[in-house]
């Protein structure tokens, strides 16, 4: 049994609903639920009563909630007191971001400006919601995550503290065979799921700025860039695609870049960590992810 699916269970026993305990969790609803279901699947158990609105725990469930905190505290405590031992031994780091950024930005971050420090990296790569609930869990001691220009602009939350490294250029590519399909007047997507965070940018960024004369029609919907790239590369649609990841096949004419015809725009990149006492490592490597920004 997984430590965040105990977390899970507790945060739903003690907001008493899946929507408030979703929030609770730094989650959307949808993802929430799923994380819920697979727990279900894995116990053979139905932890939540559906039949009722809004969803409340099943009683099996509460009749176990104190059980639940013990066991999920004990856990907690272990695993951090293991972290500990193990930090305090060497120069181990756990550094969790989103699959785009683990496949393109980080490589490059590691073997540059982190290399001098002679870390320990123990790389996790999730949706941007799972990277932050890792943070908040103390399951990773920083995020690299893409952000919005809004919310960069408005800041991060009081208890957590922000590093924007750098921006990223997310290009609209496609096969070289798809051009023909711009003459037309349906445009091929290839999406990703509208709760990740490179969904709600294309909805909110891309997709309204996409000239009229095109009618957008999702083919393929994917929360994977790297899937995405593949998926492009055989030409199934377009897709919007970090410059660094999308680079080798467009200087290998196996993508060509449609910017020209069709939006694009940039995200952040940006190092995040919880405020609080730091470990000298710690403090050092912040130090350098501050220095390579300004760099």
């Amino acid at each position: 049994m997984r430590l965040e699916w105990l977390e899970d269970l507790v945060a739903v026993l003690e907001a008493g609903s899946l929507n408030e305990a979703a929030g609770k969790r730094f989650l959307s609803q949808p993802a929430f639920s799923r994380r819920i279901r697979a727990i279900e699947a894995h116990l053979g158990v139905d932890l939540l009563d559906r039949s009722r609105k809004p969803v409340r725990p099943a009683p099996a469930l509460l009749g176990r909630q104190e059980e639940l905190r013990r066991v999920a505290g004990d856990l907690g405590a272990l695993i951090r007191a293991l972290r500990r031992a193990e930090e305090d031994a060497g120069s181990r780091v756990v550094i969790a971001s989103q699959h785009a950024i683990a496949t393109s930005v980080l490589p490059e971050l590691i073997a540059g400006p982190l290399a001098a420090l002679d870390l320990k990296i123990r790389l996790r790569s999730a949706n941007r919601s799972d990277c932050a609930a890792m943070l908040i869990n103390k399951e990773a001691d920083l995020t690299v995550t893409y952000r919005s220009k809004a919310e960069v602009a408005a800041g991060p939350e009081a208890y957590l503290e922000e590093c924007v490294l750098g921006t990223e250029a997310l290009l609209p590519v496609a096969a070289p065979s798809f051009a023909g399909e711009l003459a037309g007047e349906t445009l091929s997507l290839i999406a990703y799921p509208p709760d990740v965070f490179l969904g709600k940018w294309m909805a909110e960024e891309i997709v309204p700025a996409i000239d009229e004369r095109w009618r957008p029609d999702t083919r393929v919907e994917t929360a994977l860039t790297l899937a995405a790239l593949r998926l492009a590369e055989t030409g199934v649609g377009v897709a919007w695609l970090p410059a660094s990841m999308a680079g080798d096949a467009l200087a290998a004419a196996r993508l060509v870049d449609l910017s020209e015809h069709l939006p694009a725009g940039d995200v952040a990149v940006v190092a995040t960590r919880l405020i609080g006492a730091r470990s000298a490592l710690e403090r050092r490597i912040w130090s350098v992810l501050q220095d390579a920004a300004q760099g």
